[in-house]
């Protein structure tokens, strides 16, 4: 008998996932972006490393020591030399940006409706998170100055400090309006203002929260890089190597953060520097997603554009729709739905060809075996007979 604790799960909680945490569920960090050596092995401390699983029969992971068709691939992990936007929470972060005061760092709602709101929102917990999503809508509109049918506080209710405005340029710029001329925030300062963010309660107040789903985590500062077994590489029949579109996309990022770190370490001037930061956030945008309204898409030299993470997932022949809802399975038909008045509304009509072919098995004992005889003997062809018999 098995000495592990039993546990019972409760619920299920979704959150962004920490430097901290994607530090500590990697097994290496990826510091080179070439793949092989001269001998066709896997080089340490790349991409391929064998750390992060096996591809190919008879080897075993050198992290949980299991044969390729047994290993679950593993987590690695790329120090970025500067912080980035992750593509899918730039919408947030502006909307955080335009809701908390850059003095103070608070929520811009009065603090006796912080209360009200806060103490409204605690009673939302135990409903529905379609009520709670409005809810935080509404407030942040409210923060923001945007909320519809209401003037923006023009200055912040706890400190005095003016408002400031910001906007998004596509895909991944955002700018401050100062009278003196527009600034670009680089993902360095946003995320130093996001870090200072402190009251719990607001930062729940802006869906967020402080212990699951801190505002700064939206900007990454560690890239994690998916295991082996995501990316497998296939042998061509020339006997070359063809890499998957996801690791063809991680040399680039690697080769593009080691020069902005060279860049950084030996003091080059600011626009070098920027040159290769936003040549980084663009390879990591199109990582997660290579169709990006205001990004060119990353392509093949034959022209093919790459297929990275979102469009693995989203569309028809993605792994949702395409994998998960829409299996194959053997004893199966389908049809255009239409209405019969014949049936009623608990019935299904089914066509006598398909049912003479459309089966379920059905065991023999000494309850049914009568009637799977009158089955066998009417035979195939007939609407109640047997096809086969398995014995």
């Amino acid at each position: 008998m098995s000495s592990a604790m039993l546990k019972q799960i409760r619920g299920i909680k979704f959150g962004l996932l920490s430097p901290d945490e994607i530090r500590k569920m990697s097994v290496m960090e990826i510091k080179t972006e070439d793949l092989y050596d001269r001998d066709g092995l896997p080089i340490k401390d790349g991409l391929m490393d064998r750390r992060l699983g096996t591809l190919e029969p008879g080897q075993r992971c050198q992290t949980c020591g299991l044969l390729w068709n047994q290993c679950p691939g593993h987590f690695g992990h790329l120090e970025l030399a500067k912080p980035v936007y992750h593509i899918g929470h730039v919408k947030k972060i502006v909307e955080v940006l335009k809701a908390v005061c850059h003095n103070c760092h608070r929520l811009m709602i009065p603090e006796e409706k912080v209360v009200e709101y806060y103490a409204r929102l605690e009673r939302l917990e135990a409903r529905r998170p379609e009520q709670i999503r409005m809810f935080v809508r509404k407030v942040v509109a409210e923060a923001a100055g945007s909320r519809t049918g209401e003037k923006a506080l023009p200055n912040c209710p706890h400190c005095g400090v003016e408002r400031r405005k910001i906007r998004l340029e596509k895909p991944v710029t955002i700018i401050e309006e100062k009278p003196e001329g527009d600034v670009k925030l680089y993902p360095d300062q946003v995320l130093m203002e996001l870090t200072l963010i402190e009251d719990k309660r607001d930062i729940k107040l802006m869906g967020l929260d402080p212990e699951y789903a801190r505002p700064e985590w939206m900007i990454l500062t560690v890239l994690p890089v998916p295991p082996l077994v995501v990316r497998p590489s296939i042998i061509l029949e020339s006997g070359d190597r063809s890499e998957d579109d996801l690791t063809h996309k991680l040399v680039d990022i690697v080769r593009t953060n080691k020069k902005l770190n060279e860049c950084v370490v030996n003091g080059s001037a600011r626009i070098v520097i920027e040159h290769w930061w936003d040549l980084l956030q663009f390879h990591v945008a199109t990582f997660f997603d290579n169709e990006i309204a205001g990004y060119p898409p990353t392509k093949h030299r034959s022209g093919r554009p790459l297929r990275t993470i979102a469009q693995r997932l989203k569309g028809k022949d993605g792994l949702f729709r395409g994998s998960l809802s829409g299996k194959r399975v053997d004893f199966s038909a389908r049809t255009v739905i239409s209405p019969d008045p014949s049936l009623t509304i608990n019935e299904v009509g089914v066509p006598e060809h398909i049912s003479k072919i459309l089966t379920v098995p059905e065991r023999v004992n000494q309850f049914n075996i009568d009637a799977l005889r009158e089955a066998v003997r009417r035979g195939p062809d007939d609407l109640f007979g047997a096809n086969y018999i398995v014995r």
